[in-house]
């Protein structure tokens, strides 16, 4: 069967043409459509704007002076009172200022105290085992600068007074300084900060502790418990759960009087260097190596220092630590010397020197300051070595020593 079309060519174009023109009406229409409806959005959302404004300059005002200008309308009593207002406004307003201030001033104090723990680790001092000694006879310090001059004598064998000088200058450009936080763990298991005032340091065979005083106010806080053995680590309540009927049960009276030897006054001794990561890890789990054998094991305490390093294998680097807190800012400076005889006779050198502090050092933020030597020796915050220091005992205004 065939099929004739009748509609000449011209008029199937022309019906193609048309369709297509009614689609791209259509689409036409749809954009239009659509364009409208954003202008509309953003119409509304430049209005909302506006009020916004107009709104929060009302408040401004109400609160500012407690008028609305080129308006008839008045402020609101959920304003409060306006600054304007206010009597002696500019001393409220100076008082506010410097309450701000108050954090900032705390962080940039100076514990200039940390001067003689400075000089008491870099001088050498036979009394420390050193084979030389350099005594100070007058110190000047600038601690805007930290910067610390002063004259010294130096003591040798065989009278060679520049062994001691040069000893003074490589102990000075190879003492670093440490801080941070000792830390305990709370109850949920995360590591928190004890409060500074919490510690005291104490050096024992040259290994420094800090000594926490737990359960003295302000100081304590949730622990978390040492694995017990058997029923040991079970809540006194799912204790009371577990007890059978007829069988002694725990009254509230013994549960406050547990909770009273939980908060009794204790102090806990948390070492405060370690060899290697290796070794800090174990001593967080109680496993402290250099503890005689009846001390008791703590657990879940350790120091976070701020400036030991460690390397790749995890070993104490005490190069890296010497790179990143050195005690120094500059080289030594060392002015003029010359030889002579002290009252006893015999031959010192005498000389004078600059050292330029790294500024951190005297930062009182910086907490549990430690100044560390060449051989290991330091110094603490809890520590301030005076004796041995000088060349005359200290007298004052009476003369008395």
């Amino acid at each position: 069967m065939y099929e004739i079309s009748l509609v000449p060519d011209v008029k199937s174009e022309l019906i193609k043409k048309l369709k297509l023109r009614n689609l791209v009406f259509l689409i036409c229409v749809i954009v239009a459509a659509s364009c409208g409806g954003v202008f509309m959005i953003m119409l509304s959302i430049t209005g909302g704007q506006g009020l916004a404004l107009a709104a929060q300059d009302e408040e401004m005002a109400c609160r500012s002076d407690g008028k609305i200008p080129k308006s008839s309308k008045k402020c609101d009593n959920k304003y409060g009172t306006a600054i304007m207002k206010f009597e002696n406004e500019e001393e409220y307003l100076t008082i506010q200022d410097q309450m701000k201030n108050l954090s900032l001033l705390n962080q940039n104090k100076i514990k200039f105290s940390r001067v003689f723990n400075i000089l008491g680790t870099i001088l050498p001092n036979k009394e420390k085992g050193d084979e030389n000694t350099v005594k100070i006879s007058e110190i000047n310090t600038d601690i805007n600068n930290n910067t610390l001059y002063f004259d010294a004598l130096g003591y040798a064998d065989n009278n060679i007074g520049y062994r001691a000088l040069e000893a003074f200058k490589k102990n000075a450009t190879r003492t670093y300084y440490d801080y941070g936080t000792y830390m305990r763990r709370d109850e949920e298991g995360n590591y928190v900060a004890i409060p500074s005032y919490c510690i005291t340091e104490v050096t024992e065979n040259s290994i420094t502790y800090g000594i926490y005083h737990k359960g003295t106010p302000g100081c304590e806080a949730p622990m978390v418990e040492e694995e017990k053995e058997e029923t040991s680590d079970k809540t006194i309540d799912n204790l009371l759960d577990e007890n059978p009927a007829g069988t002694t049960t725990t009254t509230d009276e013994d549960k406050e009087e547990t909770k009273k030897s939980e908060n009794e006054k204790k102090d806990i001794r948390i070492r405060r260097t370690y060899n290697d990561t290796n070794d800090l890890e174990k001593y967080k789990e109680g496993n402290d190596r250099y503890a005689s054998a009846d001390a008791e094991k703590v657990r879940g305490y350790y120091f976070e220092s701020k400036c030991l390093q460690y390397d790749g294998e995890g070993k104490f680097d005490e190069a890296a630590t010497l790179e990143k807190c050195p005690l120094l800012s500059e080289e030594p400076y060392i002015g003029d010397s010359a030889y002579g005889r002290d009252s006893d006779e015999n031959m010192v050198l005498s000389f004078s020197s600059t050292l330029t502090i790294t500024h951190a050092v005297f930062l009182s933020s910086n907490k549990h300051m430690m100044i560390v030597g060449p051989t290991r020796q330091n110094v603490t915050d809890s520590y301030i070595q005076i004796s041995g220091m000088f060349t005359e005992a200290a007298h004052d205004t009476e003369g008395t020593k």
